[in-house]
């Protein structure tokens, strides 16, 4: 293993942060502290919502991103991953302030999708809507069809199961927010879905891989997964 210290820009949202390095610990062949990879988080909550920026409700969170990354890059990180999807629609504004490389998790996906799941057509997205309408999954996995929930079911389905008053945002993970996204999942199959994305990195704190019986791709598990593979090579 080479000398590597990987920078998470992390805090959007905080237990999405810590939930992606439980799932990099857990990838990692270690049979001593010694053998696993350097990590250096800032969790930075601070950072303005991601969603409300791209849907103009909002304040920019570049700025705050971008401070971010630059007090990682100093700490002297080879390479820095962001935990949150949405927060990719302003990767390259950030990417352009800092030296170092930050890794790309829709692209990240689409290599997962074409080793795994290349057989597969219409791709289920369970994302936000900040996500959704950016259209970042839409140009990173092609050429699959992008497949999401209609109006009704991302607002009362997706979005309240993260952003609701009793949703993951707000510290619930078992029981309305997973039965929302149950119900989410059903609907985008119903509508075609050979395959799902989890394609919010808090999603996964509350919805089961085995909730639905077609393949669902934990985003945070196979990002971790590519990252130490990467390190180990």
């Amino acid at each position: 293993m080479t000398d590597y210290t990987l920078g998470v820009l992390g805090g959007m949202g905080p237990e999405a942060t810590s939930y992606f390095f439980q799932y990099l610990i857990k990838a990692t062949p270690a049979k001593k502290d010694a053998e696993h990879i350097k990590t250096i988080i800032y969790s930075n909550p601070q950072i303005p919502d991601r969603t409300q920026a791209i849907l103009g409700k909002g304040t920019s969170p570049v700025e705050e991103m971008t401070k971010t990354a630059q007090a990682l890059e100093k700490l002297g990180v080879n390479g820095i991953f962001i935990p949150c999807v949405t927060a990719h629609y302003f990767l390259e504004e950030v990417q352009h302030n800092i030296g170092v490389p930050i890794l790309s998790l829709p692209k990240i996906v689409d290599q997962y999708l074409h080793a795994k799941h290349k057989d597969k057509e219409r791709v289920g997205a369970l994302c936000t809507t900040g996500t959704k309408n950016s259209g970042i999954f839409d140009r990173a996995l092609s050429p699959f069809q992008l497949i999401y929930p209609d109006e009704y079911y991302q607002d009362n389905y997706v979005m309240e199961a993260v952003y609701g008053t009793k949703g993951i945002k707000a510290g619930y993970i078992s029981g309305e927010p997973s039965e929302r996204l149950t119900k989410a999942a059903y609907h985008l199959k119903e509508n075609g879905a050979e395959v799902i994305v989890m394609g919010c990195t808090e999603i996964p704190l509350a919805f089961e891989e085995d909730s639905i019986d077609i393949p669902v791709i934990n985003i945070m598990k196979i990002a971790a997964e590519h990252i130490i593979e990467s390190v180990y090579k």
